[in-house]
């Protein structure tokens, strides 16, 4: 445990750089003096506003206090490693399935389970509780996931009377017909297509959305094999079209871009279509209403057709072991309290169509809600795919591995990419470095 303790760390220092009382739990005697601290990793207003409020509903009916602390994406693994360390951890922490497979490699968290069961096993979608799966355990409730989506505007798609592309030649076809001049001054006003490079996730993010749905992984989906050194000429191909479309359809400054600037992109209307993960349709809802009803979203196709994969990932409730049993007893009811079917709703819909909630009840009032009413077609086609289709989280196509957390604390994939963009490396060399980079990353984990 102190080996990968201390190789998080390095790692962030040198820079390469979750319903009162749960279906069938019996209440806990808690003593009014118990303590439970909470870590989340969501800081977004309206999502850490409803966490807050359950929280202290929770905690009320339980006759415990609770401190909710946000801890940002660009902190967490830098405090995680340090908790670890001082052996300090909080209670219970709602992070992405990277940072529950970072705390199960270190040992600190106990699986969830019996938890699961007390809830219902049959009410969680089955392929959210797979990916929280080591060891034929579950060390997280599920929460909610995301889904990886081409997210673009309706109204050009039907003023250029365009179809939904379904390979990638047609993909690339579609963002060049909509990089557009439109006042015809000689200059882009609409691109048609951004790739995202920012070092820090985006970048791994836009590329494995390619990569998975070309059929190229980190590990071997069944057998857990590290896979991506074998597949390096599809990578580098893979690499290649992405970095044609930056070249043709994207805005160059989206070599550092984050999540914030592309979507606010298609918000705003200076790109036709991008990647995302829903988010856009909250952002239009606040910042620019006219635009919800002219968005819509279809699956990046595969590159032949056929999509083997998309990029997928959600949030989790993981408890720690600290404590005594009296104590684990509390933050196992804490957390089955807040799976009512109208408690997983109404987290989900803080972030509508980014995040789908895990219990299948929980779905049937989310897409009841006056915020997602306009894209039922939308959300019955992303639940179709997380219920019939694969989705992998970066280095997480056979279950839990600190492989993902090990990506998201690095900028190994965005240093590549970037540097094929700007033309200082061929994706040969570019790959051959991600796929020496991701065998030591492997090394110093086992």
């Amino acid at each position: 445990m102190k080996k990968g303790i201390f190789i998080l760390l390095l790692i962030l220092v040198m820079g390469s750089l979750v319903f009162a009382g749960g279906k069938g739990e019996k209440a806990v005697d808690a003593s009014a003096t118990e303590k439970i601290i909470i870590w989340t990793n969501l800081t977004a207003d309206a999502q850490a506003k409803v966490l807050n409020k359950q929280f202290t509903e929770v905690a009320a009916e339980m006759g415990v206090e609770v401190e909710m602390v946000t801890i940002s994406f660009n902190d967490m693994y830098t405090k995680l490693a340090t908790a670890v360390e001082s052996g300090n951890v909080p209670d219970i922490m709602h992070t992405n399935f990277a940072g529950s497979a970072y705390l199960q490699s270190q040992g600190i968290i106990i699986d969830m389970d019996d938890v699961i069961d007390g809830i219902g096993r049959d009410d969680f979608i089955s392929s959210y509780l797979h990916v929280l799966n080591a060891d034929g355990k579950t060390w997280g409730v599920p929460d909610w996931a995301l889904h990886t989506s081409v997210w673009y505007r309706k109204d050009l798609f039907k003023q250029y009377n365009i179809e939904i592309p379904q390979n990638w030649a047609e993909f690339e076809a579609v963002a060049k017909k909509l990089t557009l001049d439109t006042n015809r001054d000689g200059k882009v006003d609409i691109y048609g297509f951004p790739v995202p490079m920012h070092a820090v996730q985006v970048a791994p993010q836009t590329y494995y959305e390619f990569l998975y749905s070309a059929g190229v992984t980190t590990f071997d989906p069944k057998t857990g094999e590290y896979s991506f050194g074998k597949q390096k000429r599809e990578a580098k191909e893979v690499m290649d079209y992405m970095i044609n479309l930056y070249k043709t359809t994207s805005p160059p400054a989206a070599i550092e871009w984050s999540w914030n600037e592309y979507r606010n992109a298609l918000v705003e209307g200076t790109v036709a279509m991008t990647l995302d993960m829903g988010a856009v349709i909250g952002l239009a809802q606040s910042n620019n209403p006219e635009m919800v009803e002219k968005l819509g979203c279809f699956d990046l196709p595969g590159r032949y057709g056929v999509k083997p994969a998309s990029f997928g990932s959600g949030y989790a409730f993981v408890v720690s072991k600290q404590g005594s049993d009296k104590k684990q007893a509390i933050k196992k009811e804490f957390v089955s309290r807040l799976y009512t079917s109208e408690r997983a709703a109404e987290r989900a819909l803080s972030r509508p169509m980014f995040a789908f909630p895990s219990l299948y009840s929980a779905l049937e009032i989310y897409k009841l809600s006056p915020l997602v009413a306009l894209f039922q077609e939308q959300i019955a086609t992303i639940t179709d795919a997380f219920e019939n289709n694969n989705w992998y989280w970066y280095g997480m196509e056979n279950g839990l591995s600190q492989m993902s957390s090990q990506i998201e604390a690095t900028t190994f994939f965005g240093e590549a990419l970037q540097s094929v963009a700007l033309g200082r490396e061929t994706s040969e060399k570019a790959v051959d470095y991600i796929d020496r980079q991701l065998q030591e990353q492997l090394l110093l984990i086992e």
